[in-house]
């Protein structure tokens, strides 16, 4: 058999932030007053995307977002001239190097901007080397061209208009960091003269600073194309060639090094303003070093360009002679700040760089002041802790946004008063001598001999307060497990990481004052004594009924009785209703009740009822629903009787009663009118039996329903009716739709009716009123009601079934409100269905799709809605009653703990405590230069609090690499006995005089409940082995993981460890020995201990970094070679053995691998691609791995994990889809593997992929309705690649299909249908030309797969992926 293609589809896409800038994107209008306030963005790059948010006085809301075809490396303003206005120009990294020149334009409509764009620049070079330390862009203050370093001994000057390459040697071959130096030019006509500052890294392992002078000419002609020159002055007089030491500067391996021109003091500032400037020391600007132990800053030795052609002296030149010496330098340190990993960011606070913001590694934020630098030094404020910044972006009004890639990215406000407290704002290390307290700065800016060499400021409390988070943020995610973590079935993945419309509402909810609940047999009535405390109410408060059941209770209100005329019709609008009565109907098995609140005594009196025997079928009421003006009663015998509130006038006096409406029986071979449907009639012997009934309230702008739902005992049939109302006599019920025999296989216990979307007319395309019943075994049938023509007239009928399963033990509940998305912010109907689990139903597109919510063993759910719990939802469970609000409707809910310092490295899930056992690493924040301490521990977490419950420290300089779960057979003789669940540990130890790691461990650690508090737990350490090297992975051979199939837990007690070069197979059997481990003294049991046996050590590689297993086979990764496939033998008794299966032999570089089954699997390269081999036969039937697919994802993979995050649902016939595996990446992105084996359906996708692709590629408008831009075809960004750059010897991708792109086309099926038929039309078309069949042996027989074939299953490919 063939092997299966698979999808990679995405389901949360990067939330790493790369870069921002803040720049007016859009033109002013003539309205406008304040350009600067109304028209300033926030611009945010992701790895693959850019979003652009408009900055409003209150918060930031999203104008729009684009794919980047590509690696963001950088984003950068490229202002425009003689506007306020500024373009966009995006900076893409290796092996696609390119420039992207964007300008954005916008509608009068809301978040209606779109980015264009301008220029395509592509920087790629056959043969350079990629730059090493250094891949930036800066563009010049003037917006009209950019400087790009991306190859090494290379810059690329970019014309910003033109689009114009021209390419610079330079001999700094190791270039660290650049920027322009801030001169005061004399332009000529088509000659400017710039300088560039350079740090770089010479042959001598030197930090060195220079500056380069760059002349750019511009020829043109009336006939001619212009044409650009640059001539380089390698000498450059504005500063001399400085180096800078080591412990000032880290190395580039350390950290990132940082330059930053510092323009000079202007002339109208106090620096200059006491009359003595040709004695004053004048400021000539500068180049602020930051990124090491100190910050420093160098001093231009001058202003002036020398040009021959020049005529006359600036205000360079002016300073210059001002100034009382040329050679001086200054420099001024900062110690407290690191720079680490990403290294140090800055931001100027205004044009004049008197004020930078400037955050380290560990997320501490400080103020850089220059304000009159030359008299008082530089002066550092620091103002507290935020998430470990990658870019800082002030906006305004002491906001600033921090980006960041180890934690959230927020939007955050600087108080100019800190929080109360006696803290220090930022640690100081003592080492640091030059601080001064606030208070001590203030009085020294008055006295003379100010001390030059800078200042501290030693404040207390936070100056930082978090105003939003911005962007979630998982990545990186360096290790992750599917875990159920509440025994619903329900897998979470739980990672290691770091316009508002038109019409209102015309009935509110009222403010809930009392609570009923009911069980079978009684009924019990709660008030709410305080917006926070609930009490049982004495029965002498009301006339509830107590002892019976409540099958429904709800607020109603007065139908008032207006005389009749023309313009005053009946029921046209909710002025007829009168909503200020506090009435309430309580439905029991007996009787209709209407009572009403007295709000001087508090107490709630009846007013009304009906009795079941004396209406109907004289039997007792099953089942009851009803809105703010209509309650709909059913009774045994199918009758349904639909009753209102009125004021009567009887006996000379006013009341309110409840008025019979409608009630008459139902009849289950009753059919539609117009209905040229095929049935077959029921059997005599069917009751007319109501299981269910719904009569919800679908338009708040009115407060009564003409559609009522019901179903039925013995047919399962579910059927809407509509009735007029335009008397008493004449109203009855009039068949509307109805589901088809057999198509809902159990009774229907619940129903409930929406309309999905803010328009409530049954006409309106736009509608989808979707119909949703809940069944006895638990599951729940969704329907949409959709109008067809039928003889001439549109009849609506129920289609577009979907059946989800929330479990078998409780009957499902419905609720609906509105959610905000967490995009945009625009509200969203959400329909809640809970029982055993709950899913989340809402309308998106063209579809109804559905999401997990991370709640079980529900009972029932109602709106609940108090000054204590406004706009909440109240549920019930086997325990309790519980509250809550469900805030955002997101594809994936974050819920996260932070460890501190404590960067967990990573994790495994045991099932049977229900406890994640995580490795951590602790690093001390310390001083750059100085040797950094870190301490390794491993954590047991509690699966629901998230709560440390124990942890156990490792040596010095010991460190964990791997961790997983073993599961040891207690007996080899009776397998049934219960089964011991060990965390294994895999070390190393760290000597920086060792090339390779010549030592580590292997730990064994049990858990245990403490004697004194048997709620707490211990880890106690069982077992230990010490090996000769680092144990990269360790992996349990046999067993299963979680419930996964295929093992890795080590059934056996078999453990595979990959040991720098080797897999070292061991066994884990009880010991007699003590352990060398800490024994327990507060145990009553002592824990046994485990010793591991060395069976067998297999050798064939450089350095082994990753293992999977399935039942007893095992995938080797080398990461210098390729992968291998292992086979243990032997049983029990014989100890095992490694028996080599098949190898690949190509350079394959791969990062991390799992199993699919024994004979395939998938793995991930450092190139960025995804591969997958399955083992097939060759020659003379020899084994081979036959490499089956391969995929540039653009994202380095760092962990595959075996399972779905899939909702069980129900299917007919096999699935088309299988989701195999869920990924993570550095960048927090989380995806799907999914399998297809239908070759119809492949050789279509694969079609239809192309066709997509051809259209994203094409320069045209097309392209803008994709909304993804990039420089590269679709084919040639999926295309592997083999080395850091492009090569002749890349091949296509193949195997793997990008489920993204293939998802688009239900974009263009909802936008643009015509467009889709072109789509669909041409990948058939492709087929056919290729004389693709089908499944038979027919040759003239071709693939049939029609839109509607499509759709459906892009629409379950996109569930199986969301669902995942």
């Amino acid at each position: 058999m063939a092997p299966s293609t698979r999808i990679l589809t995405t389901f949360h896409s990067s939330s790493s932030v790369i870069s921002s800038v803040k720049c007016s994107l859009s033109s002013a209008s003539s309205s406008s007053t304040d350009v600067e306030d109304q028209y300033q963005h926030l611009v945010i790059a992701k790895l693959n995307s850019i979003q652009v948010y408009s900055i409003r006085e209150t918060s930031l809301e999203l104008e729009c977002s684009v794919e980047i075809r590509g690696k963001v490396r950088a984003i950068k303003r490229v202002p425009i001239a003689n506007t306020t206005r500024s373009n966009l120009l995006v900076l893409l990294d290796h092996p696609d190097p390119e420039i992207l020149i964007l300008n954005y334009t916008e509608t009068s409509e809301r978040a209606s901007g779109r980015l264009n764009i301008k220029h395509q620049v592509p920087l790629d070079e056959r043969g350079s080397r990629p730059a090493e330390f250094c891949l930036d862009a800066i563009v010049h203050p003037s917006g009209e061209f950019a400087v790009v370093s991306c190859y090494t001994g290379k810059l690329k000057v970019v014309m910003v208009e033109s689009g114009e390459v021209v390419n610079i040697q330079i001999p700094e071959l190791n270039l660290l960091s650049f920027t322009f130096l801030p001169l005061v030019n004399e332009e000529e006509q088509h000659t400017h003269t710039y300088a560039v500052a350079l740090l770089h890294l010479d042959y001598q392992e030197h930090i060195q600073l220079i500056s380069r002078t760059l002349t750019i000419s511009s020829d043109t002609g009336p006939e001619l194309d212009s044409t650009t020159t640059i001539d380089v002055e390698y000498s450059s007089h504005f500063f001399s060639p400085t180096l800078i030491s080591f412990k000032n500067v880290p190395t580039p391996d350390e950290g990132g090094v940082y330059l930053i021109p510092v323009p000079p003091a202007d002339e109208d500032t106090d620096e200059g303003k006491d009359g003595l400037d040709e004695e004053k020391d004048v400021f000539l600007g500068g180049i602020l070093v930051v990124g090491g132990s100190r910050i420093l800053l160098y001093e231009l030795n001058s202003q002036e360009v020398l040009n021959p052609n020049s005529k006359s002296k600036g205000k360079g030149k002016r300073k210059q002679d001002a100034r009382v010496t040329h050679e001086k330098t200054t420099k001024k340190e900062n110690p407290e700040l690191r720079s680490t990993g990403l290294g140090v960011e800055f931001l100027p606070i205004d044009e004049s760089y008197t004020k930078i913001l400037i955050g380290d590694t560990f997320g501490r934020l400080a103020l850089l002041s220059l304000e009159r630098v030359k008299e008082f030094g530089m002066v550092i404020i620091p103002l507290g802790e935020t998430p470990s910044p990658t870019s800082i972006t002030y906006l305004s009004n002491q906001n600033l946004f921090v980006g960041s890639h180890f934690g959230d990215s927020q939007l955050v406000r600087i108080n100019q008063v800190p929080s109360s407290s006696s803290s220090p704002t930022l640690p100081i290390p003592r080492s640091v001598l030059t601080t001064v307290s606030a208070e001590r700065l203030n009085r020294l800016e008055d006295e003379r001999g100010f001390s030059k060499k800078g200042r501290v400021v030693n404040t207390h409390g936070s100056f930082i307060q978090v105003v939003q988070t911005l962007v979630k943020n998982v990545a990186p995610i360096r290790d992750a497990v599917l875990a159920d973590l509440d025994g619903s079935g329900q897998q979470q993945i739980v990672t290691c990481s770091g316009e508002e419309t038109q019409a209102r509402l015309s009935y509110e909810s009222p403010m809930h004052s009392h609570l009923i609940t009911s069980t079978i047999l009684d009924t019990q009535v709660f008030s709410l004594t305080s917006p926070t405390q609930i009490s049982l109410s004495p029965e002498s408060s009301h006339d509830f009924i107590l002892n019976n059941q409540t099958l429904f209770v709800g607020n109603v209100v007065v139908k008032s009785t207006p005389s009749l005329s023309p313009s005053n019709p009946p029921n046209t609008s909710n002025s007829s209703y009168n909503i200020s009565a506090s009435l309430l109907v309580q439905v029991t098995p007996t009787t209709i009740l209407l009572l009403q609140h007295d709000q001087i005594f508090d107490r709630w009196t009846a007013l009304d009822r009906v009795q079941a025997e004396s209406v109907g079928s004289r039997e007792k009421f099953v089942k009851a629903s009803g809105n703010p003006s209509q309650v709909c009663v059913a009774q045994a015998g199918g009758w349904l009787g639909l009753y209102t509130v009125k004021r009567v006038e009887e006996q000379g006096r006013e009341g309110l009663r409840l008025i019979k409406m409608i009630v008459r029986k139902l009849d289950l071979s009753e059919q539609k009118p117009l209905s040229s449907s095929l049935r077959s009639p029921n059997p005599p012997w069917f009751n007319t039996e109501i299981s269910a009934v719904s009569c919800p309230l679908l338009d708040p702008t009115k407060l009564f329903t003409r559609i009522i739902a019901v179903s039925f005992w013995h047919t399962n049939q579910l059927k809407l009716y509509t009735f007029s109302s335009s008397s008493q006599s004449t109203s009855d019920y009039e068949l509307l739709c109805e589901s088809s025999l057999g198509a809902i296989r159990a009774p229907v216990r619940e129903i409930h009716l929406s309309f999905m979307t803010e328009r409530h007319r049954l006409d309106d395309d736009e509608s989808h009123l979707c119909v949703f019943a809940g069944l006895a075994n638990g599951d729940v049938v969704s329907f949409e009601m959709v109008l067809e023509e039928e003889e001439g007239e549109k009849i609506p009928n129920l289609k577009n079934i979907d059946i989800i399963s929330l479990g078998e033990t409780l009957p499902v509940s419905f609720t609906q409100f509105d959610s905000t998305t967490a995009t945009d912010g625009s509200s969203q109907r959400v329909v809640l269905a809970v029982g055993s689990r709950a899913v989340a139903f809402f309308w998106e597109g063209t579809r109804l799709r559905m999401e997990p919510v991370m709640l079980k063993d529900v009972t029932s759910i109602k709106t609940f809605n108090t000054q204590g719990y406004p706009d909440s939802l109240i549920l019930s469970t086997d325990s309790g009653l519980r509250i809550g609000r469900m805030k955002n409707l997101e594809k994936i809910h974050i819920r996260s703990t932070s460890l501190g310092y404590h960067i967990p490295r990573q994790i495994v899930y045991e099932p049977t405590q229900r406890v994640f056992g995580v490795g951590c690493l602790y690093t001390e924040p310390c001083r750059v230069g100085e040797e950094e301490k870190m301490v390794s521990s491993f954590r047991l977490i509690d699966s629901g609090s998230l709560e440390v419950l124990a942890q156990a420290e490792l040596q010095q300089d010991e460190q964990i690499m791997s961790l997983a779960v073993i599961d040891i057979p207690l007996s080899n003789h009776n397998r049934s006995l219960p089964r011991k669940h060990l965390f294994c540990l895999g070390t190393f130890f760290l000597n920086p005089s060792e090339i390779e790691t010549t030592s580590g461990r292997i730990l064994l650690f049990d858990t245990y409940q403490l004697e004194s508090s048997p709620g707490l737990r211990s880890l106690r350490l069982v077992g230990e082995q010490e090996v000769k090297g680092c144990v990269y992975a360790l992996v349990g051979i046999g067993g299963s993981v979680d419930g996964v199939e295929g093992g890795g837990g080590g059934g056996e007690g078999l453990v595979a460890a990959a040991i720098n070069s080797s897999v070292s197979l061991y066994r884990i059997t009880p010991s007699t020995t003590p352990t060398t481990g800490e024994p327990s003294t507060t145990t009553t049991t002592a824990s046994p201990s485990y010793q591991l046996k060395s069976l067998m050590e297999w050798n064939h590689n450089y350095l082994v970094t990753s293992l999977s297993a399935y039942g007893d086979h095992l995938v080797v990764a080398d990461q210098f070679s390729s992968v291998s496939l292992l086979r243990t033998s032997g049983d029990a008794g014989d100890g095992g053995r490694l028996m080599t299966v098949a190898r690949d032999y190509s350079p394959l570089w791969p990062v991390c691998v799992d199993a699919i089954d024994e004979k395939s699997f998938i793995g991930a390269d450092k190139s960025l691609n995804l591969f997958s081999f399955s083992l097939s036969r060759g020659a003379n039937n020899r084994p081979m791995l036959e490499r089956d697919g391969f995929y540039h994802v653009g994202d380095l993979v760092t962990k595959f994990v075996r399972g779905s995050l899939i909702t069980p649902s129900i299917t007919s016939g096999e699935p088309k889809f299988i989701p195999t595996h869920v990924f993570c990446t550095l960048s927090g992105q989380i995806g799907v593997i999914i399998d297809v084996e239908n070759e119809d359906m492949v050789r279509v996708f694969s079609a239809l992929e192309l066709q997509l692709g051809q259209i994203q590629g094409e320069n045209s408008n097309r392209n803008q309705k994709s909304m993804v831009i990039g420089g590269i075809s679709h084919a040639k960004h999926r295309a592997p690649r083999l080395s850091g750059a492009r090569s002749d010897a890349d091949q296509a991708a193949y195997g793997i299909l990008d489920g993204d792109l293939l998802e688009r086309m239900l974009e263009y099926m909802n936008t643009e249908p015509g467009f889709a038929e072109e789509v669909h039309a041409a990948a058939m078309s492709s087929l056919e030309g290729a004389g693709v069949g089908g499944n038979n042996d027919d040759s003239n027989s071709l693939i049939q797969y029609t839109m509607e074939e499509l759709k459906k299953d892009l629409e379950l490919l996109q569930n199986t992926t969301w669902n995942s």
